[in-house]
């Protein structure tokens, strides 16, 4: 009996320090969670350039730990039996690693499994949300950053996780700020655009005094009288993300909200702007030149660095015996190409013949 009450002491008191040494067990390279740590299951996930995969699991104050070796394309697995870490508590805790985002677990039912991604530990300091009860029909365990969900009358399991997508924080684009009346350049901490453009065709409405903008391959009215419709085109960047070059610019050079507004054309524009205008299609299509003599009821002169485009009654395309659609095409060009340098990004224009953009159309139809 001495013999045997000695045996027993001596196995107590090797157990102390493997106790001890299993409890201060930590896993450092461990960057997942299996959100829910209960029953039987298994995980998978792929390696993060590393040799070996670390796992590290506590259940009911019993801590254990091993290695993963990943296979030849990277992947490791980890099934809860083969280990002998079925947890039956339900506070468990499993953490594995170093693996990448997308590895994903799954709890043993009796009548189905539950599976859920691995959480990435850098997320769980984020607030939770509650998942709505079901009432006493489905027991809910938390665990972290997931809820198991169990139907008490099939035993069927299911997974929700509790953190859900934080959207990711838009770059705003480059441009301008405002602060009361003044405007200042944003050109740091922002995103640039294309270089692309935009050109706009607007006509002042006769009844409000709003400025209205003509769609691209849009059409307007011929006027039937002695009046003359008058649109103004002009040429703006394309909202992308921009910023004046200009030391003292104008910080709003170039954005295209500034260019709907009444009392155009103003000085918020791109400068260095020339335009082709051409009328009709075909064989009939004629070139016009700025202030020059009108085709089909149409001329166009330069303001600066806009165009306005004058249409007038032309009884040879529109009369009571006739109805012919004018199409009309405008092509904005930069010949100067220090031009395109009043804004970053440049402007991006031809270097063979300075065309800037696609250009736009429209149709003059009669009254």
């Amino acid at each position: 009996m001495k013999l045997m009450k000695h045996i027993m002491i001596a196995l107590v008191l090797c157990a102390i320090p493997a106790m001890a040494f299993a409890q201060t067990v930590s896993c450092e390279d461990c960057t997942h969670d299996v959100s829910v740590y209960m029953g039987d299951g298994g995980l998978i996930a792929e390696a993060d350039d590393a040799d070996k995969v670390i796992w590290a699991a506590t259940c009911a104050g019993v801590y254990h730990h091993g290695e993963l070796e990943p296979d030849e394309d990277g992947m490791v697995m980890l099934q809860f039996m083969d280990r002998g870490i079925v947890c039956d508590a339900e506070e468990g805790h499993l953490q594995i690693g170093p693996v990448k985002d997308g590895g994903w677990f799954w709890i043993t039912g009796d009548t189905n499994s539950a599976v859920g991604t691995l959480v990435n530990q850098g997320i769980l300091g984020r607030p939770r949300t509650n998942i709505a009860t079901a009432g006493p029909g489905v027991k809910m365990t938390s665990g972290r950053g997931a809820v198991l969900l169990k139907e008490t009358a099939t035993g069927r399991l299911g997974l929700l996780s509790t953190i859900l997508p934080v959207p990711p924080t838009a770059t705003p684009p480059c441009g301008y700020d405002r602060s009361g009346s003044t405007y200042t350049r944003r050109l740091t901490g922002c995103a640039m655009g294309d270089g692309d453009t935009l050109t706009l065709v607007t006509v002042t409405d006769a009844i409000t005094g709003e400025t209205v903008q003509i769609p691209d391959k849009g059409a307007v009215t011929r006027p039937a009288g002695a009046g003359t419709l008058a649109l103004v085109v002009d040429l703006w960047m394309n909202g992308s993300g921009h910023f004046t070059t200009a030391a003292n610019g104008n910080a709003k050079l170039g954005h295209p909200e500034f260019g709907m507004t009444a009392g155009r054309p103003g000085s918020d524009h791109l400068t260095g702007v020339d335009y082709g205008v051409e009328v009709g299609s075909g064989l009939t299509k004629q070139l016009l030149t700025a202030g020059g003599a009108a085709e089909g009821g149409v001329s166009f002169d330069v303001m600066g660095d806009a165009a306005e485009i004058s249409i007038v009654k032309d009884d040879d395309y529109c009369s009571r015996t006739i109805n012919v659609p004018l199409p009309v095409i405008i092509r904005p060009k930069m010949d100067d190409p220090l031009a395109a340098e009043q804004v970053s990004p440049p402007v991006s224009r031809s270097a063979r013949d300075g065309a800037v953009g696609e250009g736009v159309s429209f149709t003059i139809t009669c009254p």
